[in-house]
């Protein structure tokens, strides 16, 4: 099972970008999550990653991977990090679930916060 926990822990341990987009386990999200019809597109200035299971109007549904931190397997799930969010595609169906990290206010907006209050 996935937890708030463990969403914090992938954003943590992959808080940076691989060298290279070619050091990421791609044939392991092509093997996993073959429900969701994922294309990699390079015929652009950018090479995409594609998940046509995905809306097309969603932000989500096109890639650029050099903004893929990793491609992460769990039992049921395959999740994709990216800085402040993270794709969830299931193994055995089209869901895909999005994660989106919301920073805690910084100190200095906390403080903001208490005098501008009404």
């Amino acid at each position: 099972m996935i937890t708030r926990q463990v969403i914090q822990t992938l954003y943590k341990k992959y808080s940076r970008r691989p060298a290279s987009p070619d050091c990421l386990d791609m044939p392991l999200l092509f093997d996993s999550a073959g429900h969701h019809n994922i294309v990699i597109d390079m015929d652009g200035p950018v090479d995409m990653l594609v998940i046509n299971s995905i809306d097309p109007a969603s932000p989500f549904h096109n890639i650029p991977l050099n903004r893929i931190h990793a491609i992460v397997p769990f039992e049921e799930w395959v999740a994709i990090v990216l800085h402040t969010s993270i794709i969830f595609l299931n193994r055995k169906s089209s869901k895909a679930s999005i994660d989106i990290r919301m920073d805690e206010p910084s100190l200095m907006e906390k403080i903001k916060g208490i005098f501008n209050k009404d």
